[in-house]
């Protein structure tokens, strides 16, 4: 008897390298999440809401305060169509109920879904559970997007385009010329696009996101998906939200109401209160992040690392194929039980991994105590 719709699934690369990485108390570069706190005010904030009884269920699209800040916030950066809190955006408890919702709702039975890898590991499974088939096209090798092998890859069956900004793995950002070429190919299709944006405010070197609702073509079939955890450096809080035209809102919260019905109630009213409050506060999370970025690039460049180019989100890639030959995930157990740091290796995000690539990924959101440490360690390979 079969006990489970995904037979072959088995734990996350992230739970396997961050249990490894605490078995030998190793430095945990592997999983994506911050090292420092969120900022008081906002624990403030929190901690008063719930003092103040404030600890039922929120309405299911979420709080409406919340809602609105992040209506008016979006349509100050420029959208396709106006952003309405009621209409438009729903709060869920993390990015990976918002993505689940999506393909529940709005991918049905022998529906194709093109994905380009290296892609997050949720996504496909999501995807399966909903009916769909996952079809994987690979990112260039010089980080270019296969927009030729998109063209032949679209047929009648296809429903959705996935697309990740800032990118993880690999901390490319989706510009203007990239989101301009995916418009053109999807020109005279009813293909829906959906854009994970859960890294949006951390861009680098002067580069700017740009969302999906900004492109002409696409904003009114796209849904894009945000994270709280991200931007406040809480990934543990499990925020999130979704924003998408009202008839593709319309059918997804016909699913979020049964995967989880409510997000948080304390925590959205201290994410408004704090968002009132800070009305320049993202672009603060850019330029912390790239001093991170800048500080372990600095250190890693006297290792023998060969470093990628890293745009945005939080993770730096690193070709180590002048160190060993050892295969990605054998070379990762590797550095976790004899240096002491955690990586993920990025064969984890691919479905066909290129046989040859000796890559793995770091998370430099750390503290510089940390990030000096892990770097002097790598340094000596």
């Amino acid at each position: 008897m079969q006990v489970s719709k995904l037979p072959g699934q088995g734990a996350s690369i992230f739970t396997v390298m961050s249990a490894l990485a605490a078995k030998h108390n190793a430095i945990n570069l592997s999983q994506g999440f911050p090292e420092f706190n969120p900022d008081p005010t906002l624990v403030e904030s929190v901690h008063r809401a719930m003092k103040n009884g404030l600890n039922q269920y929120s309405p299911m699209a979420g709080q409406l305060s919340l809602r609105q800040v992040l209506a008016d916030r979006q349509n100050s950066w420029g959208r396709l169509f106006s952003i309405d809190a009621d209409k438009h955006i729903t709060i869920v408890p993390g990015a990976t109920a918002g993505l689940f919702s999506v393909f529940q709702a709005l991918v049905m039975s022998g529906d194709e879904v093109i994905l380009f890898d290296p892609s997050y590991d949720c996504y496909a499974p999501s995807i399966v559970l909903a009916g769909g088939v996952p079809v994987r096209l690979s990112i260039n090798p010089d980080g270019s997007y296969p927009f030729d092998a998109l063209k032949h890859a679209i047929n009648a069956k296809t429903k959705m385009v996935v697309v990740n900004t800032p990118h993880n793995p690999l901390g490319l950002v989706f510009g203007r010329a990239q989101w301009a070429a995916l418009s053109q190919v999807l020109t005279d299709t009813s293909v829906i696009v959906l854009s994970d944006e859960v890294y949006e405010h951390m861009v680098f070197d002067e580069s700017e996101h740009v969302s999906v609702l900004q492109e002409p073509e696409l904003a009114h079939r796209a849904v894009a998906i945000s994270s709280f955890g991200k931007t406040f450096h809480a990934t543990g809080w499990k925020l999130g939200y979704v924003t998408a035209p009202e008839n593709l809102t319309h059918g997804i919260r016909k699913i979020y109401q049964f995967l989880a019905f409510a997000a948080n109630t304390p925590m959205q009213i201290a994410a408004a209160e704090f968002l009132s409050s800070n009305p320049r506060y993202e672009k603060s999370v850019s330029t912390v992040m790239q001093q991170k970025r800048d500080l372990f690039v600095d250190r890693l460049h006297k290792s023998r690392f060969r470093l990628l180019p890293c745009a945005g989100a939080y993770f730096q890639i690193v070709d180590y194929s002048d160190i060993s030959d050892r295969p990605d995930l054998d070379f990762a157990i590797h550095l976790t039980e004899t240096l002491g740091v955690a990586s993920i290796p990025v064969s984890a995000f691919y479905e066909n991994p290129h046989p040859n690539q000796r890559w793995l990924r770091f998370c430099f959101a750390k503290n510089d105590e940390t990030l000096l440490k892990s770097t002097e360690l790598l340094c000596q390979l």
